[in-house]
């Protein structure tokens, strides 16, 4: 039997360029394998995905010293548009991959190309979506997804291609932790029921070791070691870093508790009787009430598609509201007052390549004071500054997108602090990173809160929540089902089961107990 895919790289570079993004990989994957490849930031898994898929050489431009083989045949004598023949990709950010207006049309795009009969095309666009828990939400618009559905959507796209090999680039990173398991079980049924080789990048490998047969770990574009997924979790074990709340964060704590300063009860936003429906009708938020404090740092929990996202766009003003109203700074928020109001907040997108867009990661961050009209000595200081802050000065004049997932998302972080915000609204900010990368986002956005600012984040890992946030709300829904202190939250088991969040897997997945 042929390997499903054998790679012979002595280097690929991508011109004028020098530098090797891959290099020495000797790999054979045989039919039926379940890959996962781990590795730090910026390491070169994604790379080596590309690389598979033949869009490195065929699309990217890159230049490849060495051979890859799929099912036998070499990728160059494949057309990329026929590698679909073969492989299922699912790229790491889904809205990167989507196409088409209505999820019915996404899922259907890939097999309208093989000319399938139109029975057989329905019947498998019914078909991936009740598999993957969508069923009914063929008329759904695309881009009124949440985070979690747009990447099921993707997925199922990619599912009813029915290739023999599935190439997936953190297929769970905007899932939550029911959606994430239903996932990882849907591919295993896959690879041990039918047979379908799995490649799957994961920056938390420990999630998937019941499933795999192999882990690869790749570091500085080569694969460093290939062990088991027994040994994997000996060593995940000996190394995880203790979520215990940092020392930074414990401080903080005291201060609140002790000072008796007026500001951090002060009222910074008033949520009452928020609702907001989607065209076609489906519910986004409905009968929202919250405050906000200055100096709250809010944990928002929830399942895939119970309000989280629409409820953060609606505070800051990238939806109106069809009922209801929020009061910020003591203003009630209208489409007057919307650019003064947007200008002291920053918000973060649940994918940074939504919000990156000069051709300089220095150009990225110094935009919003170019609009502001400083000098640009100024400018310079300031985003050397930030730069050096996020770990991101040596990448100065390199193009943003040149940079891996976790250094994107720290630019975008730093084209938000450069600024001068008096709040962050985060969607997922941590989402396909793995706990070192997420402590490190987390972190910058700790300090920002203990400069007395207040932040607003979306999050499936309740760890993270329970470790930064002093205050924890939960969307049921599209409403709020929970609003406590961060330290109860131990308390509220019943209550978290009773809207989706299962207390004890959540906590074990991700270090709260």
């Amino acid at each position: 039997m042929e390997p499903a895919v054998q790679l012979k790289i002595e280097s690929l570079v991508f011109p004028p360029e020098t530098k090797k993004v891959l290099k020495d990989i000797d790999l054979t994957i045989n039919q039926g394998d379940f890959i996962a490849i781990t590795g730090e930031a910026a390491s070169g898994k994604s790379m080596l995905l590309h690389s598979i898929t033949g869009a490195a050489s065929q699309f990217f431009n890159g230049q490849l010293n060495g051979t890859i083989r799929v099912m036998g045949q070499d990728i160059h004598a494949i057309p990329l548009a026929k590698m679909c023949d073969y492989i299922g990709y699912m790229m790491q950010e889904p809205q990167n991959q989507m196409v088409s207006i209505t999820v019915e049309e996404e899922v259907a795009f890939g097999i309208a190309n093989m000319e399938l009969p139109w029975d057989e095309m329905k019947n498998r666009v019914k078909k991936t979506l009740q598999f993957v828990g969508l069923e009914g939400f063929e008329q759904r618009k695309t881009d009124g997804l949440s985070g979690g559905q747009a990447q099921r959507v993707v997925l199922a796209s990619v599912l009813a291609m029915e290739t023999p090999i599935l190439v997936l680039d953190q297929p769970a990173a905007e899932l939550d932790g029911k959606g994430k398991r239903d996932l990882y079980s849907y591919i295993s049924y896959l690879n041990k029921e039918k047979g379908i080789t799995v490649i799957m990048v994961m920056d938390r490998a420990c999630d998937i070791l019941l499933y795999t047969n192999r882990i690869l770990i790749i570091a500085e574009g080569t694969i460093r070691e290939e062990c088991s997924p027994g040994d994997y979790q000996k060593r995940f074990n000996q190394t995880r870093p203790t979520q215990n709340m940092t020392a930074a964060n414990e401080k903080l704590n005291e201060k609140l508790n002790e000072k008796s300063n007026e500001k951090s009860n002060e009222k910074l936003m008033e949520v009452k009787d928020l609702a907001f429906t989607y065209k076609g009708g489906f519910k986004g938020c409905e009968n929202i009430n919250l405050n906000i404090n200055y100096g709250d740092f809010i944990g928002v929990i929830g399942l895939n598609g119970s309000g989280k996202t629409t409820l953060l766009k609606l505070m800051e003003g990238l939806l109106i509201p069809d009922t209801g109203a929020i009061r910020i700074f003591g203003k009630p928020l209208t489409k007057r007052n919307l650019a003064t109001i947007r200008s002291q907040i920053g918000f973060l997108f649940q994918n940074p390549d939504l919000q990156i867009f000069a051709n300089t990661v220095k150009d990225e961050a110094a935009f919003v004071l170019r609009t502001r009209k400083l000098p640009e000595e100024e400018i310079a200081e300031k985003v050397n500054g930030i730069l050096d802050k996020v770990g991101l000065l040596a990448f100065a004049d390199v193009h943003p997108h040149r940079l891996s997932r976790c250094q994107r998302q720290k630019l975008a972080i730093a084209s938000v602090l450069v600024g001068g915000p008096e709040i962050i609204m985060a969607d997922e900010p941590t989402s396909g990173l793995d706990e070192e990368q997420s402590a490190l986002i987390m972190e910058l956005l700790s300090a920002f809160q203990q400069q007395g600012k207040t932040v607003i984040l979306v999050t499936h890992d309740l760890g993270l929540a329970k470790q930064y946030a002093n205050r924890i709300v939960a969307m049921h829904m599209h409403r709020l089902a929970l609003d406590i202190p961060a330290q109860e939250i131990g308390s509220f088991e019943e209550v978290l089961k009773d809207i989706g969040l299962d207390f004890q897997k959540e906590g074990v997945a991700y270090g709260f107990h």
